[in-house]
């Protein structure tokens, strides 16, 4: 089944700090460097690379930004013929800050990611979608579509929760679940599977639970089942929230179940973190399956 990503393209400048700023603080930055990213395009390379036939649909603005982001997609093999430039407003963007821990703070400019519009959507296919684009937009590709939907519900929107009943798989990490569930914070994997039981919008659908260092949870049924993460020291953790996303849909897509898929796309995950940046930070399968072997 072919991964169709519905989703936000953005220039990420990404900044290294030694120590994250606090409210009203001025820090300087070491190094300064201008990456491919946004969620939708993230995604749409992880699943790329590990190994899905993908197209995408997404807006850029008439600029170069745009023409080098609709370049960078086509160059990782992916379909770019949904991707729309539009005039007159800027192709998104991303200010990033990275501490010398590998712990991130993000700020995005949407551009022409606010103004894809429903009718751009496509209805064939396993969907992926982020919350970096309008929601009537994600809206319209689940109801119209005959495939599996899959949800990362991220950056955390109250308003997104109308979603959820459309979606097959929901994906969210532990603090955005917390924040759909009303919940206190999530330590944990006992206490993401018990929020996340709490979350599911009807009986059939699959929840998963990223938790950084802990791996993932999934609820499904009356079943649940934790996934370890790798073992590793990470340099930067921009983009591997996309990454699990972009390789699980990949994963799902072939036909795994999120037994056999939630260790690959952990080990997608942390290999991602070895990497500055997002896009290029997405490790190819290969290096994903050795990363697993024994």
């Amino acid at each position: 089944m072919d991964v169709h990503i519905l989703g936000s393209i953005n220039v990420d400048t990404i900044l290294s700090v030694d120590a994250l700023p606090a409210a009203g603080e001025t820090v300087l930055a070491g190094q300064v460097t201008r990456l491919p990213g946004g969620k939708g395009a993230n995604q749409a390379v992880a699943a790329a690379r590990m190994g899905a036939r993908v197209s995408m649909t997404g807006a850029v603005g008439a600029d170069t930004d745009g023409a080098w982001m609709r370049g960078v997609l086509a160059g990782e093999e992916v379909d770019v013929g949904g991707i729309v430039t539009l005039p007159d407003v800027p192709t998104g963007a991303a200010m990033i800050a990275v501490d010398a821990a590998g712990e991130n703070q993000i700020i995005v400019a949407p551009g022409a990611n606010a103004l894809l519009a429903p009718a751009t959507a496509q209805d064939s296919g396993l969907i992926l979608a982020q919350l970096e684009i309008p929601l009537d937009t994600i809206a319209a590709a689940f109801a119209a579509s005959a495939g599996p939907s899959l949800l990362n519900a991220a950056p955390f929107i109250p308003a997104a929760r109308a979603l959820f009943a459309d979606t097959d798989i929901l994906i969210v990490n532990q603090h955005e679940l917390a924040g759909y569930a009303e919940a206190p914070a999530i330590s944990g994997p006992a206490e993401a599977i018990a929020a996340a039981r709490m979350l599911r919008a009807h009986p059939q659908q699959q929840v998963v639970v990223t938790l950084g260092g802990q791996g993932a949870v999934a609820v499904f049924g009356d079943e649940a089942l934790h996934a370890p993460a790798l073992s590793i020291t990470p340099r930067d953790t921009v983009g591997a929230g996309d990454c699990f996303c972009g390789a699980l849909a990949a994963l799902i897509a072939e036909g795994l179940d999120l037994a056999a898929a939630l260790p690959i796309a952990n080990a997608a995950a942390a290999l991602c973190t070895q990497t500055v940046g997002a896009i290029p930070a997405m490790p190819a399968r290969a290096a994903v399956m050795a990363a697993l072997a024994p």
